[in-house]
């Protein structure tokens, strides 16, 4: 509870008509300390030491506190704890021309009570609605760094391959150039054996023919290795798109990554406040929340349970603000969940100035005022 919180209770507690848990949570505050706090308190105390209600009197006094306490419980509508004997013992005289200010101090005090239990009602569900989406973020932000961790193992295993294949590549071209510079060195001696022959000599013709053979074979191992070579430098190219459209998809990643971090700093810095989104169109069972926080000046804009929108068109959120009225806080296709997301950082000036937040569906792309379909709506 805050201090404010603490302060409605101090009535009831100064009578003794707290819960346990109500009355623990005062005593706790009490001393950080809290000199307002206590020192209303000692004010609340003079005045039930001025109500002797745990004073029996004599006669009909005991029937008048009965129908006292009896109005007591019907305007607080909850079961009244009996009063111990105040600190300060006070005649017995005393007790009925403060019978009227006992009620009053009471009903006060019973109601702001039941204000300060309201209060703290509505503050526990923003609590767990902050929970339930901060759980949601972490749970995904955990699957997406397990995601990224999988796809850089993939993506370095990818690029040793590749580094494999292009080493491969780079001995296979060297000894392509060896094997064809042997060629062309056969090529040499088989014109010199050639024109040695034409001259007449018997021996040269043994020559030829086995330079020619040796040349043949030459020109086979190069155009096998030609061929090898094509495969590789095709297999490469391969290889080099993977990695590249690998390297996209993990830079993406953590671009999504670095998203999820900023949202879940948003949920978690003090300052965070709730507003909610209620169904606005017939037949579509969706429901949203806002969350905005002034120390990040970050809007987080969650939808439930909309549908897939149609070719074309995406759903735009709006913050309606007093000045400017409507302003484009972001696009969303929802998952297959049918869950959205969007991250809005509006200018500073519209931070205070934001009255209503609301979805509809546009054409691809946004538009600078809405003018499609409303699915969701609410105040903020």
């Amino acid at each position: 509870m805050n201090h404010q919180e603490i302060k409605d209770l101090l009535p009831l507690y100064a009578l003794g008509g707290l819960d346990n848990e109500s009355a623990a949570a005062v005593e706790r505050h009490l001393p950080e300390p809290c000199d307002e706090c206590a020192a209303e308190l000692r004010k609340w105390y003079e005045v039930v030491g001025l109500l002797p209600l745990g004073v029996t009197p004599a006669g009909s006094g005991a029937a008048v506190k009965r129908r006292l306490m009896a109005r007591v419980r019907q305007e607080l509508g909850a079961t009244v704890v009996p009063l111990q004997p105040p600190p300060r013992w006070r005649p017995a005289w005393m007790a009925w021309p403060l019978a009227a200010a006992a009620v009053v101090l009471l009903v006060i005090g019973g109601l702001r009570y039941q204000k300060a239990v309201k209060g703290t009602a509505e503050q526990s569900a923003r609590v767990r609605t902050v929970e339930a989406l901060l759980a949601q973020e972490q749970e995904t932000r955990a699957s997406r760094e397990a995601e990224m961790q999988r796809l850089t193992a993939r993506l370095e295993e990818q690029q040793a391959a590749a580094a494999q294949k292009a080493q491969t590549i780079a001995q296979l071209e060297a000894s392509l150039a060896e094997q064809r510079r042997l060629v062309a060195l056969r090529e040499q001696e088989l014109a010199r054996a050639q024109s040695a022959s034409a001259q007449g000599k018997a021996a040269s013709e043994r020559e030829i023919a086995g330079l020619k053979a040796e040349l043949a074979r030459q020109r086979d191992a190069v155009a096998s290795g030609e061929q090898e070579l094509r495969e590789l430098r095709a297999a490469l190219e391969q290889q080099r798109a993977l990695v590249e459209a690998n390297t996209r998809e993990a830079e993406q990643l953590r671009a999504t990554l670095a998203r999820q971090h900023g949202v879940i700093e948003v949920l978690t810095t003090p300052g965070l406040r709730v507003g909610y989104l209620q169904q606005a169109k017939q037949g579509v069972t969706s429901q949203g929340h806002v969350l905005w926080n002034e120390r990040k000046a970050t809007w987080l804009v969650y939808a439930f349970g909309l549908p897939q929108p149609p070719a074309g068109k995406e759903y735009q959120v709006w913050l309606i603000t007093e000045k400017v009225g409507p302003v484009s806080a972001g696009l969303f296709t929802p998952d297959q969940t049918g869950t959205g997301l969007v991250v809005a950082t509006p200018s500073a000036e519209l931070l205070g100035a934001v009255t209503a937040a609301a979805v509809t569906l546009e054409p691809a792309g946004g538009l600078a005022k809405p003018s499609g379909e409303m699915y969701l709506r609410g105040s903020l």
